[in-house]
């Protein structure tokens, strides 16, 4: 955990750096569907808001999400309480208004899970991430962009946890 808040501090003081200025600072905010699939699936909402900066095919973003609206299963119900990220992606393929990213973090995930006859709890989850994610320019306005993410937050031996999110980005 403490090396997730010191990523997040470092990246917030770089981003407002005046030298990273330059090399095109900008937010992200999307919903965020967190596909998690054990035995059976859910898929809680949750609010992607990421920061970051890019510099020609490369970004480096850091992403925290929180949730919206939990997911009930057969009286279970899952919320993802929170997920703290760090991405690099990486443009192979970019043409006037299009590119194509591939993405590659580490992510922490917390999810909350309750059923009526056994008490609540909270596992937390950390691991590799990694994806694909196609974004566009507005025509009218270059700065602003809509993006789609698919990505694996989490692999293990019987669970997954994958995030899907479309939403806006907004370079400054």
């Amino acid at each position: 955990m403490n090396f997730f808040l010191n990523i997040r501090y470092l990246l917030f003081v770089t981003i407002f750096s005046s030298s990273v200025a330059n090399a095109g600072v900008f937010i992200s905010v999307a919903p965020g569907w967190v596909f998690i699939d054990t035995v059976a699936s859910t898929r809680p909402l949750v609010a992607d808001i990421r920061f970051g900066y890019e510099i020609d095919e490369h970004q480096l973003e850091l992403a925290t999400m929180s949730s919206l609206k939990e997911d009930n299963l057969n009286q279970l119900t899952v919320d993802v309480s929170s997920v703290n990220s760090l991405f690099y992606r990486y443009s192979p393929y970019y043409e006037d208004r299009l590119k194509i990213h591939l993405i590659l973090g580490v992510s922490q995930i917390d999810v909350d899970s309750t059923y009526p006859t056994t008490p609540d709890t909270t596992d937390s989850f950390d691991g590799v991430s990694y994806g694909i994610g196609i974004e566009e320019d507005f025509e009218t306005i270059p700065e602003l962009k809509l993006k789609f993410d698919w990505m694996q937050l989490y692999r293990g031996d019987q669970l997954n946890i994958n995030l899907m999110s479309l939403g806006l980005r907004y370079e400054f």
